[in-house]
């Protein structure tokens, strides 16, 4: 039937039905109200409050990798600065208070997955027939996502901040990674998940490697850790193509399937790294129908070329919380704490360079095989939201020459505005004056001002 002739039907029988309803169905509606917290605390409840608390975590991290992508030039502007751009302020190089809403997001992940734990070993001794909650696979996951929100605030934030208390050291946040991934291994291996129970000796790894750097954990016990994890190995923070809201942010703000045309390589380290050298660990691509970014941007004089990421290409992809090949930089930074590790250290790292097909790294000097060590983790560890806290870390420690190491600079390859044609840029060579340059960025996301103006135990 037509749609005109239903609306002409509908004319006359609407008062008909009116009279039927109206003496036969209670057209009263209740509104159940928000879910009651004890419903929660039934077994049948306990794996979607984990994979909520999952969600949270990818939808922390993404922002983050994303903006500190920008902060890190992993990625430059290539344009809007509204939804799914680059804000102006992070542009030039500071994070300010007014994000509230990625100090809103880490702290409701942190929060989702430690409760989900507490309520698990708080009502399991109440169920009858319910396992221990020392062998309870879900328990073992809330753990696991615990670990990894708090890895992702202590390494992003300049401070900390847990349920209305004061401000401590970033450190505070990874110490306690470490004791969720701890216990996340200890339940998963009862469980017999042994998925959950690597994942967790990776993510311990890289927290006691974080710890490490600042003398508050053992290198040792980091490469300790890291050992026996499979090259192949991946855990990651996974995201949907159902909704934007839930897809790869990083990838809807690229091209293709993208909607954004926000960010791109180009004027960036990896533009000519990639150019040059085919890795596929930072791998841009070159669409010839957009060739520039969706609006000019200022501190590039205009529009500038499009060379947009390509690690993510959907917006289901997942970003890696943890993998083999992290492992394999662990046990190299690891050796390079004692004098004579550079053997050791370019040996882990050429297992994954032969894996790629590239050329093999050469034993020089430990401080030469530091400055490698710090291009593979900026090259393995691209747009995962790690990045920021390895500049930080090394800065602070003096680590072989801080940031004042080459492939800690920005360096370009085209010269801003010039409109040239893809891949006949002109070549700078040498630091881009017109770059903010990485020594003036902010290190960490501060307080947010949600936290500031709601909580008396931190100062304003």
């Amino acid at each position: 039937m037509k749609f005109q002739t239903m609306q002409h039907t509908a004319r006359y029988l609407a008062p008909a039905m009116a009279l039927v309803i109206a003496a036969g169905c209670d057209t009263s509606v209740t509104n159940p109200g928000p879910v009651q917290d004890e419903f929660l605390d039934s077994l049948n409840a306990h794996q979607a409050v984990v994979t909520g608390a999952s969600r949270n975590l990818s939808d922390a991290l993404d922002r983050i990798a994303y903006w500190g992508g920008a902060l890190t030039y992993e990625i430059n502007p290539a344009g809007s600065t509204g939804s799914f751009g680059i804000p102006s302020s992070v542009q030039a190089g500071r994070l300010e208070l007014d994000f509230s809403a990625d100090w809103k997001r880490v702290q409701l992940a942190r929060w989702a997955a430690e409760n989900a734990g507490e309520r698990f070993a708080r009502v399991l001794p109440d169920i009858a027939g319910a396992p221990a909650f020392a062998s309870y696979g879900p328990a073992a996951e809330a753990a696991l996502l615990a670990g990894y929100a708090n890895r992702l605030f202590g390494e992003n934030f300049c401070q900390v901040v847990f349920d209305g208390g004061g401000p401590e050291a970033f450190s505070v946040a990874l110490i306690r990674a470490e004791a969720a991934f701890t216990q996340a291994a200890s339940i998963a291996s009862a469980a017999g998940e042994t998925d959950v129970a690597t994942a967790a000796q990776a993510g311990r790894a890289s927290v006691l490697a974080d710890l490490a750097s600042y003398g508050l954990a053992s290198w040792t016990d980091a490469a300790a850790a890291a050992t026996g994890i499979a090259n192949t190995f991946v855990h990651t923070a996974n995201y949907s193509d159902q909704d934007q809201s839930q897809g790869n942010y990083i990838m809807i703000a690229s091209p293709g399937l993208g909607t954004y045309r926000a960010h791109t390589t180009w004027g960036t380290f990896y533009e000519d790294y990639f150019r040059t050298t085919g890795d596929t660990r930072v791998a841009w691509v070159v669409d010839p129908a957009q060739p520039f970014g969706d609006a000019g941007v200022s501190k590039f004089g205009g529009n500038v070329t499009l060379l947009p990421q390509d690690k993510y290409n959907d917006p289901e992809d997942p970003i890696n919380l943890s993998s083999g090949w992290e492992m394999r930089l662990i046990q190299a930074e690891a050796a390079l704490q004692t004098a004579g590790g550079a053997a050791a250290a370019v040996g882990f790292m050429n297992q994954r360079r032969a894996d790629l097909g590239l050329t093999a790294l050469t034993v020089t000097t430990d401080a030469q095989a530091y400055t490698d060590l710090k291009l593979e983790r900026a090259l393995e560890l691209w747009l995962e939201g790690r990045r920021l806290f390895d500049i930080r870390r090394w800065e602070a420690n003096n680590i072989s020459g801080g940031i004042s190491d080459v492939r800690d600079g920005i360096y370009g390859t085209g010269t801003a505005g010039s409109g040239a044609a893809i891949g006949n840029e002109t070549a700078v060579g040498v630091l881009d004056t017109q770059l903010t340059t990485l020594a003036t960025n902010a290190r960490c996301w501060l307080i947010g001002r949600s936290e500031v103006e709601t909580n008396t135990g931190v100062s304003r």
